[in-house]
Protein backbone atom coordinates (compact mmCIF):
# COMPACT_ATOMS: atom_id res chain seq x y z
CA UNK A 1 0.00 0.00 0.00
CA UNK A 2 1.35 3.37 -0.99
CA UNK A 3 1.25 6.33 1.40
CA UNK A 4 -0.26 9.58 0.18
CA UNK A 5 0.11 13.04 1.71
CA UNK A 6 -2.97 14.12 3.64
CA UNK A 7 -4.94 16.76 1.74
CA UNK A 8 -7.89 18.07 3.77
CA UNK A 9 -11.15 18.98 2.16
CA UNK A 10 -12.41 22.57 2.10
CA UNK A 11 -14.61 22.25 5.25
CA UNK A 12 -11.74 20.63 7.09
CA UNK A 13 -9.41 23.43 6.01
CA UNK A 14 -11.90 26.03 7.37
CA UNK A 15 -12.15 24.19 10.71
CA UNK A 16 -8.35 23.98 10.96
CA UNK A 17 -7.93 27.69 10.24
CA UNK A 18 -10.59 28.62 12.82
CA UNK A 19 -8.98 26.43 15.46
CA UNK A 20 -5.57 27.95 14.83
CA UNK A 21 -7.02 31.47 15.07
CA UNK A 22 -8.78 30.66 18.34
CA UNK A 23 -5.59 29.22 19.78
CA UNK A 24 -3.66 32.33 18.75
CA UNK A 25 -6.24 34.65 20.39
CA UNK A 26 -6.16 32.52 23.54
CA UNK A 27 -2.38 32.66 23.63
CA UNK A 28 -2.38 36.44 23.15
CA UNK A 29 -4.99 36.83 25.91
CA UNK A 30 -2.85 34.86 28.31
CA UNK A 31 0.20 36.92 27.41
CA UNK A 32 -1.63 40.25 27.82
CA UNK A 33 -3.41 39.37 31.08
CA UNK A 34 -2.01 41.37 34.01
CA UNK A 35 -0.03 39.36 36.56
CA UNK A 36 -1.88 38.40 39.71
CA UNK A 37 -0.51 40.26 42.71
CA UNK A 38 0.12 38.10 45.75
CA UNK A 39 -1.19 39.52 49.00
CA UNK A 40 1.33 39.71 51.84
CA UNK A 41 0.88 36.93 54.34
CA UNK A 42 -0.62 37.91 57.68
CA UNK A 43 0.85 36.96 61.04
CA UNK A 44 0.82 33.24 61.77
CA UNK A 45 -2.12 31.87 63.69
CA UNK A 46 -1.07 31.05 67.27
CA UNK A 47 -1.30 27.53 68.59
CA UNK A 48 -4.52 26.99 70.52
CA UNK A 49 -3.71 26.76 74.23
CA UNK A 50 -5.60 25.01 77.02
CA UNK A 51 -5.27 25.29 80.76
CA UNK A 52 -3.09 22.19 80.67
CA UNK A 53 -0.74 23.33 77.90
CA UNK A 54 -0.55 27.08 78.64
CA UNK A 55 1.99 27.13 81.52
CA UNK A 56 4.63 25.02 79.74
CA UNK A 57 4.06 26.74 76.39
CA UNK A 58 4.39 30.22 77.91
CA UNK A 59 7.45 29.22 79.92
CA UNK A 60 9.14 27.92 76.77
CA UNK A 61 8.17 31.09 74.88
CA UNK A 62 9.64 33.25 77.65
CA UNK A 63 12.95 31.39 77.45
CA UNK A 64 13.01 31.70 73.66
CA UNK A 65 12.32 35.47 73.78
CA UNK A 66 14.25 36.69 76.84
CA UNK A 67 14.88 40.18 75.48
CA UNK A 68 11.32 41.01 74.39
CA UNK A 69 10.58 43.45 77.19
CA UNK A 70 9.40 46.59 75.42
CA UNK A 71 6.09 47.09 73.59
CA UNK A 72 4.50 50.07 71.88
CA UNK A 73 0.76 50.51 72.27
CA UNK A 74 -0.59 52.91 69.62
CA UNK A 75 -4.04 54.50 70.07
CA UNK A 76 -5.99 57.34 68.43
CA UNK A 77 -4.91 59.45 71.40
CA UNK A 78 -1.21 58.73 70.95
CA UNK A 79 1.43 56.14 71.81
CA UNK A 80 2.14 54.40 75.10
CA UNK A 81 5.47 52.66 75.65
CA UNK A 82 5.41 49.80 78.14
CA UNK A 83 8.31 47.99 79.80
CA UNK A 84 7.58 44.34 80.66
CA UNK A 85 9.14 42.73 83.72
CA UNK A 86 11.37 39.69 83.31
CA UNK A 87 10.46 38.21 86.70
CA UNK A 88 6.84 37.71 85.62
CA UNK A 89 7.85 35.47 82.70
CA UNK A 90 4.49 33.80 81.99
CA UNK A 91 2.60 37.09 81.81
CA UNK A 92 5.34 38.72 79.75
CA UNK A 93 5.42 35.79 77.34
CA UNK A 94 1.65 35.77 76.99
CA UNK A 95 1.49 39.50 76.22
CA UNK A 96 4.40 39.41 73.77
CA UNK A 97 3.04 36.29 72.09
CA UNK A 98 -0.40 37.80 71.53
CA UNK A 99 1.06 41.12 70.40
CA UNK A 100 3.25 39.32 67.86
CA UNK A 101 0.19 37.60 66.42
CA UNK A 102 -1.71 40.90 66.13
CA UNK A 103 -4.32 39.80 68.68
CA UNK A 104 -4.67 43.19 70.37
CA UNK A 105 -5.01 45.03 67.05
CA UNK A 106 -8.66 43.92 66.88
CA UNK A 107 -9.51 45.02 70.42
CA UNK A 108 -10.55 48.22 72.22
CA UNK A 109 -10.46 49.80 75.66
CA UNK A 110 -13.78 48.58 77.02
CA UNK A 111 -13.61 49.86 80.60
CA UNK A 112 -12.42 53.36 81.49
CA UNK A 113 -12.60 54.80 85.02
CA UNK A 114 -11.11 58.24 85.51
CA UNK A 115 -8.59 58.50 88.35
CA UNK A 116 -8.48 54.70 88.56
CA UNK A 117 -7.51 52.76 85.42
CA UNK A 118 -8.17 51.96 81.76
CA UNK A 119 -8.76 48.36 80.69
CA UNK A 120 -8.61 46.74 77.24
CA UNK A 121 -7.77 43.65 75.24
CA UNK A 122 -11.09 41.84 75.11
CA UNK A 123 -12.36 40.34 71.85
CA UNK A 124 -14.64 37.32 71.82
CA UNK A 125 -13.92 36.55 68.15
CA UNK A 126 -10.18 36.84 68.71
CA UNK A 127 -10.26 34.72 71.87
CA UNK A 128 -11.55 31.77 69.87
CA UNK A 129 -8.23 31.81 68.02
CA UNK A 130 -6.02 31.59 71.11
CA UNK A 131 -8.02 29.30 73.37
CA UNK A 132 -9.52 29.69 76.82
CA UNK A 133 -6.93 29.54 79.57
CA UNK A 134 -5.76 31.48 82.59
CA UNK A 135 -2.22 32.48 83.52
CA UNK A 136 -0.84 31.26 86.86
CA UNK A 137 -0.43 34.15 89.30
CA UNK A 138 2.96 35.88 89.45
CA UNK A 139 2.26 38.38 92.24
CA UNK A 140 5.52 39.97 93.42
CA UNK A 141 5.61 42.07 96.62
CA UNK A 142 8.07 44.57 95.14
CA UNK A 143 5.57 45.54 92.43
CA UNK A 144 2.66 47.71 93.48
CA UNK A 145 -0.13 49.57 91.70
CA UNK A 146 1.57 52.91 91.31
CA UNK A 147 0.53 55.28 88.54
CA UNK A 148 1.48 53.61 85.23
CA UNK A 149 1.50 50.02 86.50
CA UNK A 150 0.32 47.45 83.95
CA UNK A 151 -1.46 44.33 85.15
CA UNK A 152 -3.82 41.56 84.09
CA UNK A 153 -7.46 41.39 85.14
CA UNK A 154 -8.88 38.26 86.71
CA UNK A 155 -12.00 36.66 88.15
CA UNK A 156 -12.71 37.13 91.85
CA UNK A 157 -11.41 34.95 94.65
CA UNK A 158 -14.67 33.01 95.05
CA UNK A 159 -14.35 31.40 91.63
CA UNK A 160 -10.62 31.87 91.22
CA UNK A 161 -8.90 31.26 94.58
CA UNK A 162 -5.51 30.78 92.88
CA UNK A 163 -5.83 34.35 91.56
CA UNK A 164 -4.91 33.28 88.04
CA UNK A 165 -4.98 36.06 85.46
CA UNK A 166 -7.02 36.56 82.31
CA UNK A 167 -5.15 35.69 79.14
CA UNK A 168 -6.26 38.88 77.36
CA UNK A 169 -7.74 41.65 79.59
CA UNK A 170 -5.02 44.03 80.76
CA UNK A 171 -5.20 47.35 82.55
CA UNK A 172 -3.08 50.45 83.03
CA UNK A 173 -3.34 52.31 86.34
CA UNK A 174 -4.02 56.02 86.13
CA UNK A 175 -4.75 56.63 89.79
CA UNK A 176 -4.49 59.86 91.75
CA UNK A 177 -2.31 61.05 94.64
CA UNK A 178 -3.73 59.72 97.89
CA UNK A 179 -3.91 61.89 101.01
CA UNK A 180 -2.59 60.03 104.04
CA UNK A 181 -6.02 59.29 105.51
CA UNK A 182 -7.13 57.62 102.26
CA UNK A 183 -3.91 55.63 101.98
CA UNK A 184 -4.18 54.45 105.59
CA UNK A 185 -7.80 53.45 105.02
CA UNK A 186 -6.73 51.31 102.06
CA UNK A 187 -3.91 49.74 104.06
CA UNK A 188 -6.32 48.81 106.85
CA UNK A 189 -9.18 47.60 104.65
CA UNK A 190 -7.06 45.47 102.32
CA UNK A 191 -4.47 44.44 104.92
CA UNK A 192 -1.59 45.77 102.83
CA UNK A 193 2.06 45.48 103.70
CA UNK A 194 3.64 48.47 101.98
CA UNK A 195 7.17 49.76 102.35
CA UNK A 196 7.78 53.41 103.32
CA UNK A 197 8.97 54.06 99.74
CA UNK A 198 5.79 52.60 98.27
CA UNK A 199 3.62 54.69 100.59
CA UNK A 200 5.49 57.82 99.53
CA UNK A 201 4.88 57.04 95.84
CA UNK A 202 1.17 56.65 96.53
CA UNK A 203 1.10 60.00 98.34
CA UNK A 204 3.01 61.93 95.66
CA UNK A 205 2.35 60.18 92.34
CA UNK A 206 -0.78 58.18 93.07
CA UNK A 207 -2.06 54.78 92.12
CA UNK A 208 -4.56 52.11 93.12
CA UNK A 209 -3.47 50.38 96.35
CA UNK A 210 -6.80 48.54 96.56
CA UNK A 211 -5.47 46.21 93.84
CA UNK A 212 -2.16 45.46 95.56
CA UNK A 213 -1.03 41.91 96.32
CA UNK A 214 -4.07 40.37 94.63
CA UNK A 215 -3.42 41.05 90.91
CA UNK A 216 -0.31 40.32 88.86
CA UNK A 217 1.57 43.41 87.72
CA UNK A 218 3.82 42.55 84.79
CA UNK A 219 4.99 45.91 83.47
CA UNK A 220 4.85 49.68 83.65
CA UNK A 221 4.42 52.66 81.37
CA UNK A 222 7.73 54.40 80.71
CA UNK A 223 6.41 56.90 78.13
CA UNK A 224 2.92 58.14 77.33
CA UNK A 225 1.11 58.64 80.64
CA UNK A 226 -0.43 61.77 79.14
CA UNK A 227 -2.09 59.44 76.62
CA UNK A 228 -3.42 57.30 79.47
CA UNK A 229 -4.83 60.45 81.07
CA UNK A 230 -6.46 61.43 77.77
CA UNK A 231 -8.13 58.02 77.38
CA UNK A 232 -9.26 58.07 81.01
CA UNK A 233 -11.02 61.39 80.40
CA UNK A 234 -13.27 60.29 77.51
CA UNK A 235 -17.06 60.13 78.00
CA UNK A 236 -18.33 56.66 78.93
CA UNK A 237 -21.69 54.91 79.32
CA UNK A 238 -23.14 53.36 82.47
CA UNK A 239 -20.91 50.31 82.00
CA UNK A 240 -17.77 52.48 81.79
CA UNK A 241 -17.43 51.69 78.06
CA UNK A 242 -16.24 54.71 76.02
CA UNK A 243 -19.04 56.21 73.91
CA UNK A 244 -16.60 56.21 71.00
CA UNK A 245 -14.46 53.08 70.67
CA UNK A 246 -10.76 53.54 71.32
CA UNK A 247 -8.82 50.86 69.48
CA UNK A 248 -5.16 49.95 69.69
CA UNK A 249 -2.26 48.39 67.89
CA UNK A 250 0.43 46.70 69.95
CA UNK A 251 3.92 46.06 68.60
CA UNK A 252 6.91 44.42 70.20
CA UNK A 253 9.77 46.92 70.03
CA UNK A 254 12.39 44.74 71.71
Amino acid sequence: MSLRAFSPTAPARLFLIASMAAALVSCQSKQSAPPVEQQPAGPPVPALLTQQTAPDTLAAYAQAHPNDTLVLLSTPKGDIKIKLYKDTPLHRANFVRLASYGFFDQTVFFRVEKDFMIQGGRSESQTVKIGTYRIPAEIRPHYFHKRGAVGMARYGDAENPERMSSNRDFYIVQGHPLPDYELQANIKEFKLNLTPAQKQVYRTQGGAPNLDQTFTIFGEVIEGMAVVDSIAAVPVDDQKWPLKDIGMKVRVVR
